[in-house]
């Protein structure tokens, strides 16, 4: 039995799909990230002289205050003690006063050393809540989960009393935000399946839209992205000439315009096989040999 060949040979078929998802969802992942407002890089911490000596705050608010639990009552008067810190400096003031050289390690090892200690964050808010509370004097209060390089798996939990314009808020989004704030203790609170801890700060946060982001100046492409789509443009550009050389010899077969190259295989078409026996048959009714004849008579 013959059959017409086909175009693709082989595994062929599936390496041009295979091929065609890579360079479809690489390019798609290049587009994200050239659409992605430049961020400004946050000034390493350097050695300059003698580091300004870390002092806890003593007030008498903060000696009920107890790590590793769950915010209660006994939290009120330091929380309120720091929201009013907070309320009285100005962003520039309270980050001018923020600590860079303290990280997750400092807060979650020896605590009671950082208490009321202003300190630095630059990351990224996972979640944003907002909930009314009598502490404030809006009426209500912002809650900001955020991770940093340091503490992917640790967030931060980040208090502030104003919010920007604009600010996404809900228990999945993905913000690049600053905050700057009071250390106040280290929360127990109940996750998906186990109990585990997270550093409270109270402070404020500030935040920008991405449209309204500087645009991107020229030659500011990282080289890592720069390097990436050259790389992805040389695969599709030596895919899309391979294929079409490819084509162009399958076009260019001698008989093409005649009929289709077939391939002969073993294999029976059973309506073909069918067809074949009925026309034997009716071929032996309609001329019967001589011995058919001979048992007529």
């Amino acid at each position: 039995m013959d059959r017409p060949a086909p175009f693709f040979q082989g595994s062929e078929l599936p390496r041009l799909v295979i091929l065609t998802i890579l360079m479809v969802a690489g390019w798609a992942l290049a587009w994200h990230y050239v659409q992605q407002p430049p961020q400004p890089a946050e000034p390493p911490v350097t050695v300059a002289g003698r580091p300004e000596p870390v002092v806890a705050d003593r007030s008498v608010e903060f000696e009920a205050v107890t790590d590793r639990t769950p915010l209660s009552f006994r939290d009120n008067a330091a929380y309120a003690l720091l929201l009013d810190r907070a309320r009285g400096k100005t962003p520039a003031e309270l980050a001018a006063a923020s600590r860079r050289d303290l990280v997750l390690t400092h807060l979650w090892e020896h605590p009671e050393l950082y208490r009321g200690v202003p300190i630095h964050l630059l990351g990224s808010a996972l979640r944003v809540l907002r909930y009314e509370s009598k502490l404030s004097k809006t009426g209500w209060l912002y809650e900001a989960w955020i991770i940093t390089p340091e503490t992917a798996r640790v967030p931060y939990a980040c208090v502030f009393e104003d919010a920007p314009q604009g600010l996404p808020i809900g228990p999945n989004i993905s913000e690049r935000v600053v905050f700057n704030g009071y250390f106040l203790k280290i929360m127990k609170y109940a996750a998906a399946d186990v109990d585990r801890g997270a550093p409270v700060l109270v402070g404020r946060i500030g935040w920008e839209p991405r449209a309204a982001s500087s645009p991107a100046e020229p030659g500011g492409m990282s080289p890592l992205l720069g390097w990436t789509l050259i790389a992805l443009a040389a695969m599709f550009v030596i895919s899309l000439a391979r294929w079409i050389v490819q084509l162009r010899r399958f076009a260019a077969r001698p008989g093409r315009s005649g009929p289709a190259k077939t391939i002969r295989t073993d294999e029976l078409d059973p309506v073909a096989l069918d067809e074949w026996v009925q026309a034997v048959a009716h071929e032996d009714d309609a001329n019967p040999g001589p011995d058919r004849e001979a048992d007529g008579r």
